[in-house]
């Protein structure tokens, strides 16, 4: 079994723990309705989008059972909805683009291979390989492995994109996202984005409906 990245175990242990802390938010946090992002009490102003805090109506907030308007998450404004769907298509691009690709990878990999084999025998350079211990069922293997990855990730930002579009179950969202960034992470662009991707996401819980 081949180890995860160091930096992937650390990016992993903060998802769960963003996951698993959503349900335990301050219910007393303010957030900015334009753009969602969190206030402090002695904001005057948003840190993020500079919206005057104090012009913002009390329709614009969602009431706390606590503390009644001006608190809790500023669910239907127009920003949060435009950075969901933003998400949503870089979700669903890379859901279709990763799946196509790693049903392909899958269905070629014999083929894919042999040829890889062939030229390396070509540069003389196929002995090396054996001497590191890869021979040509450990490539296919290996080929079939990364088909298997990326097509879970396709899968997941599928799924992902889906619920994020509709603004439903963010756990769900949020567990798929990050399944799909994991799965990704045998090419490193693709492993920067899907962090970034989730990251922003967990930033959107208040636009979710469920």
């Amino acid at each position: 079994m081949i180890p995860l990245p160091k930096p992937l175990i650390l990016f992993y242990t903060e998802i769960l723990y963003l996951v698993n802390n959503t349900n335990h938010m301050d219910d007393n946090v303010r957030y900015c309705t334009e753009c969602g992002r969190e206030l402090a009490p002695t904001d005057k102003f948003c840190p993020a989008c500079g919206a005057n805090i104090d012009d913002m109506t009390k329709e614009s907030y969602s009431a706390s059972p606590q503390t009644g308007i001006g608190y809790g998450c500023a669910t239907n404004s127009p920003a949060n909805s435009d950075g969901l769907k933003t998400l949503s298509y870089l979700m669903l691009f890379w859901g279709i683009i990763g799946t196509i690709y790693g049903i392909y990878t899958i269905i070629s990999a014999e083929a894919s291979v042999e040829n890889a084999v062939n030229m390396l025998k070509d540069m003389d350079l196929w002995d090396d390989y054996l001497a590191l211990g890869y021979t040509e069922e450990t490539l296919k293997t290996i080929t079939y492995a990364e088909g298997a990855c990326i097509t879970v990730s396709g899968v997941c930002a599928l799924m992902a994109g889906h619920f994020t579009f509709r603004g439903e179950k963010y756990k769900i969202a949020v567990i798929t996202c990050t399944v799909a960034t994991i799965a990704a992470f045998i090419g490193i662009i693709t492993l920067l984005v899907g962090i970034f991707v989730t990251y922003r996401l967990t930033q959107y819980k208040s636009a979710f409906k469920s």
